[in-house]
C-alpha cells in the first residue's frame, strides 16, 4: 500500500518550526539534530549548512515508520546521511517526516526517543494551534459575513449552509452584543493559551454552545448570545458580569451594548447594529458600562437625523423657551412631566420640587409658547424639541443641567 505524504509545508512541520525545533534541542543535548520533510529534504538542522539538502535515509524511515541507525560505513553509501539515528515523527499516526541525531549510534541512540518525543509533543501543539486558528477564522468570516449581509446581493441560504459547516445553527435566536475595549487588546499570556484572553472572558461570560463570539476590529467584539432561561435580564446579568471579570483580570473597564434578540442573518444583522448604537449612544447618554438599545430608542433616532434638521425642529418648537433665560430649568421640567406620564405628583418628586412650583412652571411654559389649553400632543412635540436639545448638548451636561447651548 502506497504511503501518502503530505506536500511540504502544508502540515504543521514548517520549515520555520523544524528550525526552531532543531536549533534548540541541538544545543540542548550536545550533537547535531536535523529534521527532514516526508520527502527527506532538510528543513532544519543544528547545522545550517545542511538545509535543503537530500536525507536519503528517511524515505525508508517515513516508508516504514521504524527507526533506523546507520554507522559511518553505512553513512557513506547513502546521499546526505552521517552516522546516526534517524526515526520517524509521527502525527496521528502519520509519518510527516524524521528527526536525525548525528554521532555515534552507540551514544546518540539513547537520546533519540527523548528528542522524537519531543518533537511530536511540539507538532501536536503546533497542529491544535493551527486548527483553533483556523477555527478562528472560519468564525470570523461567518460574523463578518452575517453582519455585511445584505438579501439583495447574498442568498440567505448560502450564509445558513456555511454556518451548519461550522456546526452554528442561525435560525437559533440570539441577543446580539457589541463590547468595546479600551486601549490595546491585551495579547495571550502564554503560548499554551493560543486565544485572546478578552475572547476567551467573553466566552466564559456569555456561555452556551450555541453562543457566537468573535473578534471585528482590534479593541472590538461582537457575541451573538443564547438567550437564558431569564431572557433579556438573564442577558444583562452576563454583561455586567462579563464588566467585572474585565475589571478583575485584565484591569480594563469595558463598555457594552445590548442590541434586541434575533434568529437568521437578515436579523441578526438589525440586532447587531443596534447593538452599536447602544454603544455609541450609552457613552454619551447613560454613561454606564452596559446600555441597552431600549435605553436610548430615542437618540437612536434622533441620530439619524441630520443635525441641521434637529436644530431647526428645536428652534421651530421652543424659540420662545430658549429666550427666556432658563431654558435649562424648562427642558428638565418638560422632560420630567412626559417621562412620568403628565403626573404632577410624580414629576415633582423627579424634580425634587414642590407640586406647586412645578403647576407654576407649566403654566409659565404654556404661557410662553401662547397655547390656549394644556394638551398631551403639544407637549409630546415639545419634549422632543427638548430631548433633541439635550442630545445634542453633548455629553458634558447631565439631564438636568442648566446651561443653554
Amino acid at each position: 500500500m502506497a504511503v501518502t505524504t503530505p506536500r511540504p509545508g502544508a502540515g504543521p512541520l514548517t520549515p520555520a518550526l523544524a528550525q526552531q525545533i532543531a536549533g534548540d534541542t541541538s544545543e540542548i543535548v550536545g550533537f547535531n539534530i536535523l529534521i527532514t520533510d516526508a520527502h527527506g529534504t532538510v528543513i532544519g538542522s543544528g547545522d545550517t549548512s545542511r538545509v535543503g539538502s537530500f536525507h536519503e535515509a528517511s524515505l525508508e524511515v517515513i516508508r516504514t515508520r521504524l527507526s533506523a541507525t546507520h554507522s559511518a560505513a553505512q553513512a557513506r553509501a547513502l546521499e546526505g546521511v552521517r552516522p546516526g539515528v534517524t526515526l520517524p515523527i509521527l502525527l496521528n499516526g502519520q509519518a510527516v517526516g524524521t528527526v536525525g541525531i548525528t554521532g555515534s549510534p552507540a551514544q546518540v541512540t539513547r537520546f533519540g526517543l527523548m528528542v522524537e518525543r519531543q518533537t511530536e509533543i511540539l507538532l501536536h501543539q503546533a497542529s491544535l494551534l493551527r486548527s483553533t486558528l483556523q477555527r478562528e477564522r472560519e468564525l470570523e468570516d461567518l460574523v463578518r459575513s452575517i453582519l455585511a449581509f445584505d438579501p439583495q446581493v447574498t442568498e440567505a441560504s448560502t450564509l445558513l449552509d456555511q454556518a451548519n459547516d461550522q456546526g452554528v445553527d442561525l435560525t437559533a435566536r440570539r441577543v446580539a452584543v457589541v463590547v468595546h475595549l479600551p486601549g490595546r487588546t491585551p495579547a495571550p499570556s502564554t503560548t499554551s493559551e493560543w486565544l485572546p484572553r478578552a475572547l476567551v472572558l467573553l466566552r466564559e461570560s456569555f456561555q452556551h454552545r450555541q453562543t457566537i463570539a468573535a473578534s471585528i476590529g482590534a479593541s472590538r467584539y461582537v457575541v451573538f448570545a443564547h438567550p437564558t432561561a431569564d431572557g433579556m435580564g438573564g442577558i444583562l446579568a452576563q454583561a455586567r458580569n462579563c464588566v467585572e471579570q474585565f475589571r478583575a483580570h485584565l484591569g480594563l473597564d469595558v463598555e457594552i451594548g445590548v442590541g434586541t434578540g434575533a434568529a437568521g442573518p437578515t436579523h441578526m444583522r438589525t440586532a447587531y447594529e443596534d447593538a452599536s448604537d447602544a454603544l455609541h449612544l450609552g457613552r454619551r447618554i447613560t454613561r454606564r458600562s452596559v446600555t441597552t438599545i431600549d435605553e436610548v430608542r430615542m437618540e437612536q433616532l434622533l441620530s439619524g437625523v441630520s443635525l441641521r434638521a434637529r436644530q431647526r425642529y428645536t428652534a421651530a418648537l421652543a424659540s420662545p423657551l430658549v429666550a427666556s433665560g432658563d431654558w435649562g430649568t424648562v427642558r428638565s421640567t418638560v422632560i420630567a412631566w412626559c417621562e412620568s406620564g403628565f403626573s404632577l405628583v410624580g414629576a415633582a418628586r423627579r424634580l425634587h420640587i414642590h407640586r406647586n412650583t412645578l403647576i407654576h412652571r407649566l403654566e409659565r411654559i404654556e404661557k410662553l409658547q401662547g397655547w390656549s389649553e394644556r394638551t398631551a400632543v403639544a407637549y409630546l412635540a415639545l419634549y422632543l424639541a427638548c430631548k433633541t436639545n439635550e442630545f445634542d448638548a453633548g455629553p458634558h451636561l447631565t439631564r438636568d443641567s442648566s446651561s443653554v447651548r
